[in-house]
């Protein structure tokens, strides 16, 4: 994938020089945006279910399989499938154990 972005530190090509007065300053906006948030920390619970779902994703790659979300043609509602890499569909699958949702789901239209 390539998003055509000029590396940190590059010098400008001789057409941006002459556009720029000859002189051109890299200026490494992450840091300084690192500095001004004021975010709170990930908890460690939430950086657990993401090496979680790290490990799930490379089990599911080395046995061929991934899992796909779609919308519904007939319904538009979201449903999931677990498909080979190929893309045929090896079988469906209920959103709640896709989520692991134990609780039962509220009645209403937004149930799955």
């Amino acid at each position: 994938m390539s998003f055509n972005v000029v590396p940190f530190g590059s010098t400008p090509g001789p057409e941006d020089a002459s556009d720029r007065g000859g002189t051109s300053d890299v200026v490494d906006l992450a840091s300084r945006r690192r500095a001004d948030l004021d975010a709170p920390e990930i908890p460690d619970q939430v950086w657990d279910e993401v090496e979680a779902a790290s490990r799930l994703w490379h089990e599911l790659r080395a046995q061929d399989r991934e899992v796909r979300f779609d919308a519904d043609t007939a319904t538009g509602r979201v449903v999931a499938s677990l498909r080979d890499l190929k893309g045929g569909e090896v079988r469906p699958l209920r959103l709640r154990d896709t989520f692991s949702i134990d609780d039962p789901l509220p009645d209403g239209p937004s149930a799955a």
